[in-house]
């Protein structure tokens, strides 16, 4: 509270006991509902007066306000306790609402949660990352209405320049939760938004995810002081957060290594299925197979037709009749490299060396009454 602020509600104060002033304590009043401090202030200075004694008028005079006080504490206060009761199942909320929720909608369920759930007034969710951190998303709680249009505006075109708000650099380097009270509150921090927001103090909490800060929560109950429960809820919360990124990009690399694992163990049991269907000799499988025999037209040549396997024959089939090795992969349900593979055992097998060569090969050997290569 500074001086001047004190002065002027010194001056109402005794407009209010020394003069019984209707209207200044009905501002009074209201100062005090909006205003902790002034609350505290107010109370203190009317059980100093009440314990010192004085007029008559004076002590009826306090009492009525003191009575009036009271009376917006135990308000403050109720509404504190049923903020705390509401913190421990709100929790349980954001979680479950995070576990079906994606990546972009994730800032919007966090923000609605804690505002809806865990009883703060607003809440901004910031993204970080290497380079800095900016707020992105703003919730703010309905008993608030619209009061704050220009900062959910100011909110959604902001970009932060860097160094523009110290207090919560210093977050992101340390990892380490904040508590900002209300005379500290525009000090090291972005005061643009600070001054459309006026908070009684504020909470920025790191959401710190496999060791790095990925996020920053702040929240702040708007006209009453964070305290050390609100600390430990917006941690909380901010401990759900990481938990549930980290499962995510967990699941997501399970995921992405199950689909590797599988693509290699189906291109083994092809490779294993092509080997058991094929007749490669060691010496072929080496590379180091004897000198071929002459194959020149005759029944050399349709020994060698003999010795490919069904598999050879089948695209040794296609190759025949002009089908292309993609054609061919396609039909048979196998890669095209697989298919080409095939073709050079095949050529190798039948001493050629061109699909011309082997569609005439083909067409011969059923000419002769051979069968099908």
């Amino acid at each position: 509270m500074t001086h001047s602020h004190d002065h002027r509600l010194t001056s109402l104060f005794d407009l209010v006991v020394r003069s019984g002033d209707s209207r200044a304590a009905a501002r009074l009043t209201e100062q005090a509902a909006e205003d902790s401090l002034t609350l505290e202030w107010t109370r203190q200075a009317l059980l100093s007066l009440l314990r010192s004694g004085g007029g008559g008028h004076e002590l009826r005079n306090a009492a009525e306000l003191l009575t009036e006080l009271e009376a917006i504490r135990r308000r403050h206060q109720a509404r504190r306790i049923a903020d705390h009761r509401s913190q421990f199942t709100g929790l349980r909320s954001l979680l479950a609402h995070l576990r079906g929720a994606s990546w972009a909608e994730r800032p919007y369920v966090v923000t609605d949660r804690l505002c809806q759930d865990l009883g703060f007034r607003k809440s901004v969710y910031s993204p970080a990352s290497t380079s800095g951190w900016s707020p992105t998303t703003i919730a703010i709680h309905p008993e608030l209405g619209d009061s704050f249009t220009p900062l959910r505006r100011a909110i959604e075109t902001l970009s932060l320049p860097p160094g523009a708000a110290p207090r919560e650099e210093e977050v992101m380097r340390s990892g380490r939760a904040i508590a900002v009270d209300s005379i500290d509150v525009y000090r090291n921090t972005y005061r643009p938004l600070v001054e459309l927001s006026r908070p009684r103090g504020y909470l920025a909490v790191p959401v710190v995810s496999a060791g790095r800060v990925t996020a920053l929560l702040h929240a702040d109950h708007h006209d009453v002081d964070v305290d050390e429960a609100d600390m430990m809820t917006l941690r909380a919360a901010a401990t759900v957060c990481a938990l549930t990124e980290e499962h995510e990009t967990l699941r997501s690399a399970i995921v992405t290594r199950n689909h590797r694992v599988a693509e290699e163990i189906t291109a083994m049991r092809t490779a294993l299925d092509e080997l058991e269907q094929t007749q490669l000799s060691l010496a072929e499988a080496l590379g180091t197979e004897s000198e071929r025999p002459d194959c020149s037209d005759g029944p050399v040549r349709a020994l060698h037709c003999t010795a490919l396997t069904a598999r050879e024959h089948e695209i040794f089939e296609f190759v025949a009749h002009g089908a292309p090795s993609a054609d061919i992969a396609r039909a048979l349900f196998v890669s095209e490299g697989t298919v080409k593979s095939h073709i050079q055992r095949i050529y190798r097998k039948l001493a050629v060396s061109t699909r011309a060569e082997a569609a005439a090969l083909y067409r011969k050997s059923h000419r002769q009454g051979r069968g099908r290569c």
